[in-house]
């Protein structure tokens, strides 16, 4: 069997952000996206569009890039002198695993205000590598039963030996210049070859329009439009059917049933 789980990340980062992913999921490749909460905005277009996608929107956990949900005197160690999260991973060092759970757990509690359910967890930045973050990581997606993702063996392992569904293979250099369908179809193709011809593959996308809002906030815009166009691409869902490649959900990954999927826009 071989089955594809496309995630675009970052859904609630902006108005335009969050209009692409919509717009990639619509075109029948892109299955799930995870959203932020602790950026401004975010829990209000999750409440407001992720009803659109409701079964395949998952928690993009953040303790990078954002305003933290509990106050900053409650969680010193995960945040700067201004009270927000550190912009890049590298500052993020010496955190407490017990912030990390309140905070997270803080998180979980906003998302659900939008009134859905998260169906997947990843982080931003792969933030929950740390060690610090992991074992809490792998709580929250145990406790709530859906997939998290790896991007390490050591990732998987952790996953696996909590009883946690994950990918046997997670993408995450789908992103650039020079992105397009033929580009997106051989890292695929390789990832498949890699796992000796089945498996389930991830992979980690970034969809989005490029404009003045997001340009103002990440380093990574324009590359956005790229990635949208490539995955929205007239024939690729066909290419992979040709190559007997299933395109799943989140749900679909742990055998849990999911509605039908509906045009997102």
């Amino acid at each position: 069997m071989r089955r594809l789980f496309v995630n675009a990340d970052d859904f609630g980062l902006t108005e335009g952000v969050s209009a692409g992913i919509l717009t990639a999921m619509a075109a029948g490749v892109v299955g799930g996206t995870t959203a932020m909460v602790c950026v401004e905005g975010g829990l209000e277009r999750l409440t407001r569009l992720g009803p659109r996608i409701a079964g395949r929107v998952g928690l993009h956990l953040q303790l990078t890039g954002g305003r933290p949900c509990l106050p900053p005197e409650q969680i010193p160690s995960l945040v700067t002198e201004e009270g927000l999260f550190p912009r890049k991973k590298k500052a993020v060092v010496d955190i407490d695993p017990n912030e990390v759970r309140r905070e997270w757990r803080a998180q979980l509690a906003r998302f659900r205000q939008s009134g859905l359910t998260p169906s997947h967890l990843d982080s931003h930045h792969h933030i929950h590598n740390r060690p610090g973050a992991m074992p809490i990581f792998v709580e929250l997606a145990r406790e709530l039963g859906v997939p998290g993702r790896a991007v390490s063996d050591a990732m998987r392992e952790s996953l696996t030996e909590a009883g946690v569904v994950h990918a046997d293979l997670c993408l995450t250099r789908f992103y650039g210049e020079n992105l397009s369908a033929t580009t997106f179809l051989s890292l695929v193709d390789a990832a498949f070859a890699a796992l000796g011809g089945s498996g389930t593959v991830e992979v980690m996308v970034h969809p989005g329009r490029h404009d003045a809002a997001l340009a103002a906030i990440s380093t990574y815009s324009e590359g956005r439009e790229l990635e949208l166009a490539a995955l929205t691409e007239p024939g690729l869902a066909e290419a992979m059917a040709e190559r007997g490649i299933q395109v799943v959900t989140a749900a679909e990954l742990s055998g849990r049933t999911v509605a039908p999927r509906r045009q997102a826009l």
